[in-house]
């Protein structure tokens, strides 16, 4: 991002600024055009004014401010939009015109969400009005200043994230959080190789288990791996992957991902493979080793002949399980090394591969581009998993040595549980070197004015609650493990302590019913948690039993809690080991 020094500030006021468009706008400009309106409405505390209109001269303007929005004639193009990446926009500003132009219509719309961040202080934390920010004193002033605005990760997405029934269905394109350049990077076998297409034509692509050639009857299939030894593998995969740019020719990438197993195919030339690997560390993780090596080296052919055939389009291939080991060898310059990369287990990467950077460091060798998938769900979890912090150090780390970065995150949110940090996160993707304290700050000093200290203080605790209970307590929180999510220690008794004194701190801080409310839903969803732990810790107790399922039962009432509500329940069951009450 960067930002011009100052010229010309102006103040926007409602009746003196009207909004341009095109007549022939696309959907995503004029789409942009009503948010500006309706937010800086809101934001300058009127019910009118910041009218739509189509192209105007600037004779028309009679002394009033444009913001124009996309391509008009009341500017020139900016040039400089022809070196931005598909999803940057430009903010400038020229006498009584300020224009807001993307490299494409949808980075248009990105240019006006970061309009009203930078201008309006209107800010869309988490879905709904309830949790978009709008500044009390009704100014909306523009300082004069050009901003160059480009993301670093330039395909992102996040999973699980339907936010229509919570009144606000464009809350994840206002967040950046999905600007997919391509389709899938995962699990795609059955894609890439449908058996109806290939089954009868290049049988050798499919595996051989126990002496029998495996056809998997679905492309949904996910027993079988792809023989990736087989040359008839490689030309299905360059008739695929042609047939995919032909069908779908703006798509800036294809993934050739392994399917979700570790059946490597028993073919011959797999074994042989397999064997050499043996033989040189018969007592090590060779069948890894081997995995990847034949894996990756398939990918370097694939990627060679994309190189001639489609020289500006990526190769997207995904190191997990038996594919996670960085190869010994270069990798093609248009390969995109997919990692399963657990953010919020930074540290434990200390001990398995010599510290996070060590192990990032080996795919950064080998790789000239790079894509990670984290598991950031808030479903499978019923206490907060917030790590913007880990976040944080990651992007850092990575920004200086990518050009560019792929990035996906399972979500599932459990909104009352988590609160911000996938706005966190979308800046940090945006731009790495964003504070995600900073960020977390204001989205408390916006939402819960004199309750904005505890508040902040909470979400900090939260931080490092997660940090105590997966990574020192342990074992290792993992999704949808209820018998073992929420075993304590001493210390982590502590955090959670503190956690609730700031809570209470903060609903006595709040003053308007929007902080209150606010507050109260954090609240909410904190004190279950605690019924939880401390159900833990007493299994047999029944009357901790029922405390847990009274606070369930209402709990699953409110839309903002969970993700899936029939887990609060299926955790109660799992931890509670007493006689089962009437």
């Amino acid at each position: 991002v960067l930002q011009s020094a100052c010229a010309e500030p102006l103040a926007l006021t409602p009746n003196q600024t009207v909004l341009v468009v095109a007549k022939s706008a696309p959907g995503d400009e004029q789409d942009a055009a009503k948010l500006l309106q309706t937010w800086l409405r809101k934001a300058s505390g009127s019910a009118t004014g910041y009218g739509i209109e189509n192209d105007r001269s600037l004779a028309e303007l009679n002394g009033r401010t444009a913001i124009t929005i996309g391509p008009t004639p009341l500017l020139p193009p900016d040039p400089r939009l022809a070196k931005l990446e598909d999803d940057g926009f430009i903010i400038r500003h020229k006498g009584q015109v300020i224009a807001i132009e993307g490299k494409t219509n949808a980075a248009t719309y990105y240019g006006a969400v970061s309009f009203l961040d930078r201008y309006a202080g209107v800010r869309f934390y988490m879905p709904g009005e309830l949790w978009t920010s709008v500044p009390a004193n009704h100014e909306v002033d523009f300082d004069g200043g050009d901003v160059v605005s480009q993301p670093f990760v330039t395909s992102a997405s996040m999973s699980g994230i339907s936010t229509k029934n919570l009144g606000d269905a464009d809350w994840l394109r206002k967040i950046a959080g999905n600007r997919l350049k391509g389709g899938t990077h995962q699990h795609n076998l059955g894609a890439i190789f449908p058996p109806e297409k290939y089954a009868a034509k290049y049988p050798e692509i499919y595996p051989i288990y126990n002496g029998q050639r495996y056809i998997p009857k679905t492309a949904g299939d996910q027993s079988w791996q792809a023989d990736f030894t087989a040359p008839e593998t490689l030309t299905a995969a360059e008739e695929s992957i042609t047939n995919y740019f032909k069908a779908t020719p703006g798509a800036a990438y294809v993934a050739v991902s392994i399917n979700d197993n570790t059946r490597w195919s028993e073919s011959d030339a797999n074994e042989k493979v397999l064997a050499e690997f043996k033989a040189k560390d018969p007592k090590g993780d060779y069948k890894t080793e081997a995995d990847s090596d034949i894996y990756w080296r398939f990918m370097n052919q694939l990627a060679a002949w994309m190189k001639e055939k489609f020289p500006d389009k990526y190769l997207v291939g995904l190191a997990y399980g038996v594919t996670s080991d960085a190869p010994s060898f270069k990798l093609e310059d248009n390969i995109v090394a997919f990692t399963v990369f657990h953010i919020g287990e930074l540290s434990a990467y200390d001990t398995a591969w010599g510290g996070h950077s060590a192990y990032l460091g080996q795919w950064l060798a080998v790789a000239s581009h790079y894509g990670n998938h984290d598991w950031y769900e808030g479903e499978g979890y019923l206490f907060p998993r917030i790590y913007s912090g880990d976040w944080s150090k990651f992007m850092k780390e990575l920004a200086p040595r990518m050009t560019f970065a792929y990035m996906h995150a399972e979500a599932y949110p459990d909104w009352g549980f988590d609160g911000p940090k996938l706005y966190v996160m979308a800046k940090l993707w945006w731009d790495p070197q964003v504070d995600e304290k900073a960020l977390t700050r204001q989205f408390c000093d916006d939402m819960f004015g004199p309750a904005a200290e505890p508040m902040d203080g909470y979400f900090m605790e939260l931080e490092a609650l997660w940090e105590q209970l997966d990574r020192i307590d342990g074992p290792k929180r993992k999704i949808g493990y209820w018998g073992t999510q929420f075993g304590t220690t001493p210390a982590s008794r502590a955090i959670i302590q503190r956690c609730h004194d700031l809570l209470q701190q903060a609903a006595a801080a709040a003053q308007t019913d929007e902080q209150k409310q606010r507050v109260a839903l954090f609240a909410k969803c904190f004190t279950f948690s605690e019924s939880l732990f401390a159900l833990a810790e007493k299994p047999k107790d029944e009357a901790l039993y029922n405390h847990a399922v009274e606070l369930a039962t209402e709990l699953v009432k409110d839309k903002w809690t969970v993700y899936n509500p029939a887990e609060p329940m299926e955790a109660i069951k799992a931890i509670y080991k007493g006689t089962a009450p009437k």
